[in-house]
This record gives C-alpha cells, sequence and structure tokens, in this order.
C-alpha cells in the first residue's frame, strides 16, 4: 500500500503535464489579422483543391486585410499558386503557442478563395 500511493501522485503528475488545452479562439479583426504566422493543416490541400493544383505547389505568402467576394472587409490568407497569388478568407484565427489562420476550418472542403 505504502508504494501506491507514490505512484499515484507520480501518475497524476505525469498526466497533468502531458494534457493540452484548446487552442484560443480569438476574434477576426484587422489588429488579429496582422498577428498571423502560420496556416492549419488543411489550409493547404482546400487551397489546392479550389484551383485544382497540386498540393505541394502551394505556399503560404501572408495574411492582409483586405476584401473578399460580395465587397466585404475581411482577413485574407495570401497563397501562391501556380495560377497566381491567391487570397482566401480567414474563418477563425487560433492561437496555441502561436497564432494561425483556419481559411479551411471543415477538413475535406475547398478555400474560398478570390
Amino acid at each position: 500500500m505504502a508504494y501506491q500511493i507514490p505512484f499515484l501522485f507520480f501518475l497524476l503528475i505525469s498526466m497533468s503535464a502531458y494534457s493540452r488545452t484548446q487552442p484560443e479562439m480569438l476574434f477576426v479583426t484587422p489588429e488579429n489579422c496582422k498577428l498571423i504566422k502560420g496556416y492549419s493543416k488543411h489550409d493547404i490541400a482546400g487551397v489546392a483543391r479550389e484551383f485544382n493544383v497540386p498540393a505541394a505547389k502551394i505556399r503560404f505568402i501572408k495574411t492582409e486585410w483586405g476584401r473578399g467576394q460580395g465587397d466585404f472587409e475581411q482577413c485574407n490568407m495570401v497563397f501562391s499558386t501556380p495560377k497566381g497569388n491567391k487570397s482566401c478568407k480567414v474563418f477563425n484565427i487560433m492561437k496555441d503557442g502561436f497564432i494561425f489562420g483556419l481559411a479551411v476550418p471543415i477538413p475535406g472542403n475547398h478555400a474560398i478563395c478570390n
């Protein structure tokens, strides 16, 4: 019994050290748009699907506050593609050690780009 208590304490501490918190969602504002430093793992595939090009040919360039479809202001992620640079709508901005945008929040979908 004496060995069980230290082991359980060790197990509890170990589990809490490895637990991950969920990323924090930020509001999509011009200020937060400027903070984006990367993209989600589904964005490259979504941009490739949108323009029917290989994912290996897509590169993230930058973010910018601009206009989208319908002439509404929005945060855009700019990707280099074989068909030229394309601006794609940022749906969510997440903070998880660094700040990244989600142009394709649902895996398997297309990005919405101009």
